[in-house]
């Protein structure tokens, strides 16, 4: 049986290249022809409170606080979500070595079609055995639901997390998981982090 290691999506295994209030800018202009600055601030205030409550569509149900065309808007924010997302330098070549000896998977708070859209559409996919969302648990990290969906999906003697914030390493800490703050190094780093090697 493997050891397993589960990494953040958002600001570890990708990386936005543009401030997320400019791509949800461009979102308006480009599906109103404008954007005003009140449309900006409902749709944060609309979609945090259902994000943080895991309400179904939380993008979606912001941009119709503000707009008629809720549906074209949420689409062209993932789309240039996934556009504008990086994978960092050297991150395909570590994951598939580290694939020939540990079970992957992502761990990552996020609505399920968006988290999985953002993988496939950086390549990223390939890599994991599973991927279990926040929105698939019913919590988000640091809550302990994420990490048990977790360990229901990749049966191991032991786990790693890598992600970039506090939700990640005390979310996998307090369930007696390995961690790493990933802050720009290595994937392939992370089984000597976890004293694995």
């Amino acid at each position: 049986m493997q050891q397993a290691i589960f990494f953040d999506l958002d600001g570890t295994l990708l990386h936005l290249t543009r401030g997320y209030g400019e791509l949800l800018a461009e979102t308006f202009r480009s599906v109103e022809g404008e954007c005003r600055d009140e449309w900006l601030t409902s749709y944060d205030e609309a979609f945090f409170e259902a994000f943080q409550a895991c309400e179904p569509e939380p993008s979606r149900r912001a941009f119709a606080t503000v707009s008629d065309e809720p549906d074209a808007l949420a689409m062209q924010l993932l789309e240039l979500e996934a556009e504008y997302s990086r994978v960092p330098d050297g991150a395909h070549a570590d994951l598939a070595a580290l694939g020939e000896r540990y079970e992957l998977g992502v761990l990552t708070n996020g609505m399920s079609e968006w988290q999985r859209e953002k993988l496939r559409a950086n390549g990223l996919d390939r890599h994991f055995d599973v991927v279990i969302t926040s929105y698939e648990a019913g919590a988000h990290k640091p809550e302990p639901a994420p990490i048990a969906a977790a360990e229901r999906a990749l049966d191991a003697p032991t786990y790693g997390m890598v992600g970039d914030s506090d939700a990640d390493i005390e979310g996998a800490e307090r369930q007696g998981w390995a961690a790493l703050r990933y802050d720009g190094q290595r994937f392939r780093d992370a089984p000597a982090a976890f004293g694995w090697e």
